[in-house]
């Protein structure tokens, strides 16, 4: 059987996506499935997009991580997903404020061509000045549940730290303590890292569970970042975040930062092209 897939950019996160509607793929042959969807001879992604027909919504969408694991939500997936709905699916006029279900939740969008905002509510669960031993010292940072787990830790204000660029920070080599350390488990976290730019920007760098690497950008790290420095009292929404794709992402609230109604999250997605995989 030969399967259609697109390959999309979101703020330079990359995606397989395929269109379940015209498959029908079962949710145990996509969790197999993944892993070759996601590292064909043609190209090389951090994630699955699974877009399927929905009784109530105009679509649902799911996300496999490269290595078959599921149910968390991808901030920078959402975007691609809503482009290619809005320009694969719809064949007639259809509003640019779009509500769907992702990861068996519902978020609402707003679709306005090159740039995408989607809406969250507030993190499921902040945890501030968290202290992890590390080997002889510690590092702090927090815990951020925002749909997808993240440990997000400003490297400038770690003693051992503090005098790496952050372009020169080892994330491959250090992550993994962070991302399986006992005290998040049984999920394990994303590990991030970021330096404050000035009041209205950082940089981030983004270890990701799932794909067991960096990746080239991370939504919902975006995300869990900025509401950290902003906690932090570094920055002020909203926040402009620089990943390594070096294609910003921009996260706002609706509120205030004690009493937040919904976080956006701004930011580009785009079509790179296209295939069929025999599976």
């Amino acid at each position: 059987m030969k399967i259609k897939v697109t390959y999309m950019s979101g703020a330079g996160n990359l995606f397989t996506v395929i269109d379940n509607s015209l498959y029908n793929i079962s949710h145990n042959q996509l969790v197999e499935l993944s892993p070759l969807l996601c590292k064909s001879e043609d190209y090389k992604s951090e994630g699955l997009l699974v877009i399927n027909e929905d009784k109530i919504y105009p679509f649902n969408a799911d996300f496999y991580n490269p290595d078959g694991s599921y149910g968390a939500m991808c901030g920078n997936g959402a975007r691609c997903v809503i482009k290619f709905f809005k320009e694969k699916k719809v064949t007639e006029p259809y509003p640019n404020i779009i509500k769907f279900i992702m990861c068996g939740e519902e978020y609402d969008a707003v679709y306005e061509g090159e740039t995408i905002a989607i809406y969250f509510l507030p993190p499921e669960k902040f945890q501030h000045n968290i202290k992890i031993d590390y080997y002889e010292s510690e590092v702090e940072g927090s815990y951020v549940d925002i749909g997808s787990q993240h440990f997000v830790v400003n490297i400038k204000n770690q003693e051992n730290w503090k005098n790496i660029k952050i372009e020169d920070f080892e994330l491959h080599k250090i992550a993994p303590y962070f991302r399986y350390n006992e005290q998040f488990a049984p999920k394990g976290v994303n590990f991030n890292i970021y330096e404050v730019k000035n009041k209205s920007k950082i940089i981030l760098r983004t270890y990701e569970r799932g794909v067991e690497g960096e990746t080239g950008a991370c939504g919902t790290g975006a995300i869990s970042a900025a509401l950290t420095s902003v906690i932090n009292n570094e920055t002020k929404f909203p926040v402009t975040v620089i990943p390594p794709s070096k294609i910003p992402v921009i996260v706002d609230i609706i509120g205030k930062v004690n009493k937040i109604i919904r976080i956006q999250l701004q930011g580009p997605a785009e079509f790179i092209g296209e295939t069929e995989i025999e599976i």
